[in-house]
């Protein structure tokens, strides 16, 4: 990737004095047998421990815990976001980049307890768009995709707000590897919001809660149509073959 064409403001990240870590972390045995997580986690940093409660109080969606590997649950989020925390010092930047440090890093960790070095020089240069200076992540609790991290675009003279849901909505297909595929499954899911939305595609405003109270509301009622159609679809074969009993029942009935 070209240097020169990343701002100044993101392109200081891509000169971080420290781009390796050692991070370790040891499972260690619940104090309460009878819990269902019979384990809970502890993190280090270049000897450095991470605390889970300054992650969980931007995301307390997610578990106050830590966990990694493929078989981690909500904790896994925590681990990302705590370990962003702590390496770019900024809450915007770990916001917009802990989904993918999960998916990078956290997810690759073992089952078990660990000590692995990691080189945070690629995952900058593959998410650059992420350090957008006036980009924004925010979490959505209503939100029918993948992630629930809502971006928002901060105009840096007006202070104006904006973001498209529907470009959102779409954005959330990197799990699929062919890129032609991908690309297809977004121009359906954009068409696809903008059908349900309509004017309504794309919220702006002066104030974070603000613009996200309004982007719950829109979210909120497209899952509920969305679980509507899918409850249809899933009865109408239902219906389709009860109906076609009482027609066999009716002609069994004239028969007699």
């Amino acid at each position: 990737m070209n240097k020169h064409l990343i701002p100044a403001e993101q392109a200081d990240y891509f000169n971080l004095t420290k781009k390796t870590y050692l991070i370790k972390g040891v499972l260690m045995a619940a104090s309460d047998p009878n819990l269902i997580n019979k384990y809970h986690g502890r993190l280090w940093i270049d000897d450095i421990e991470l605390l889970p409660e300054e992650a969980y109080a931007l995301r307390p969606f997610y578990e106050c815990d830590f966990e990694w590997g493929d078989k981690g649950g909500l904790s896994s989020f925590t681990t990302a976001l705590a370990i962003c925390l702590h390496i770019f010092k900024e809450e915007r930047i770990a916001q917009n980049l802990y989904e993918f440090f999960k998916e990078t890093y956290i997810q690759q960790f073992p089952n078990s307890s660990f000590e692995i070095e990691i080189d945070i020089s690629q995952f900058l240069q593959k998410y650059v768009a992420r350090l957008h200076p006036y980009l924004h992540s925010r979490f959505c609790y209503s939100a029918l995709i993948d992630s629930r991290e809502i971006l928002l675009y901060k105009h840096p003279l007006t202070g104006l707000i904006s973001v498209n849901l529907a470009e959102n909505y779409a954005t959330h297909n990197g799990s699929v590897p062919d890129g032609e595929v991908r690309r297809l499954n977004e121009r359906k899911q954009r068409l696809l919001f903008r059908l349900f939305a309509k004017d309504k595609t794309i919220i702006t405003g002066l104030d974070f809660s603000e613009v996200m109270d309004q982007v719950e509301e829109v979210m909120s009622k497209f899952y509920w149509k969305s679980l509507e159609r899918l409850v249809s679809k899933q009865v109408q074969p239902f219906l389709e073959s009860t109906k076609h009993m009482d027609i066999e029942l009716i002609k069994g009935k004239k028969r007699l």
